[in-house]
């Protein structure tokens, strides 16, 4: 396997990654046994491969993010909602597509971060940490307006770009941002 290392803007899918790799463990929830972690590593590949818009499967098909909802849902249900935005697609014909939410998992993703953060000496009144801390307000208010309106489209909730934007950079102000990801091409042989 190779690993590709790049410097980038942290954005939606970016953080729905670390979100992914690294969830949420909660007090008064068990722990993710190893079937869900590997479910929410196929989760944080599609999102990987696809970026933030990935497409939900038409019918009753299920891909890996469809498969994570389903099992944070487990664990407590209406967790992960169910709801869904549309985007115009790309190609001759437009028409509509149904993209799945990340809004759980890049929240996941910023509460992973930000004690790292805080790990490597940021204070709290570096402009970093305050976006940070501002992305996490904004994701969860997103998440409980989400959970409110169960089953759906969701176009008139605001978006967490700008948040993320924000975020971003300010933290490329304060250091490098380099990633490691597995890269998806396949070895030379």
């Amino acid at each position: 396997m190779t690993v590709v290392l790049a410097g980038f803007r942290v954005g939606i899918a970016e953080l729905a990654i670390l979100g992914l790799l690294f969830p949420a463990e909660c007090d008064d929830l068990p722990v993710w046994s190893t079937d869900e972690r590997e479910v929410f590593r196929r989760a944080a590949l599609l999102v990987l491969k696809e970026g933030e818009i990935v497409k939900v499967p038409p019918g009753g098909e299920r891909d890996a993010l469809t498969e994570a909802q389903w099992a944070v849902n487990d664990q407590d249900s209406d967790w992960w909602p169910y709801t869904w935005r549309e985007v115009a697609s790309d190609g001759p014909a437009i028409q509509q597509v149904h993209v799945h939410d990340l809004t759980l998992p890049l929240l996941w993703g910023i509460e992973w971060l930000l004690p790292e953060l805080e790990r490597r000496r940021f204070a709290y009144a570096d402009p970093a940490i305050r976006a940070a801390c501002n992305l996490l307000q904004q994701a969860k208010a997103r998440l409980d307006v989400l959970r409110e309106r169960q089953g759906g489209f969701i176009e008139d909730v605001p978006t967490l770009h700008d948040a993320c934007e924000r975020f971003s950079d300010a933290l490329h102000d304060r250091c490098p941002v380099l990633m490691a990801w597995p890269g998806l091409e396949p070895e030379p042989v």
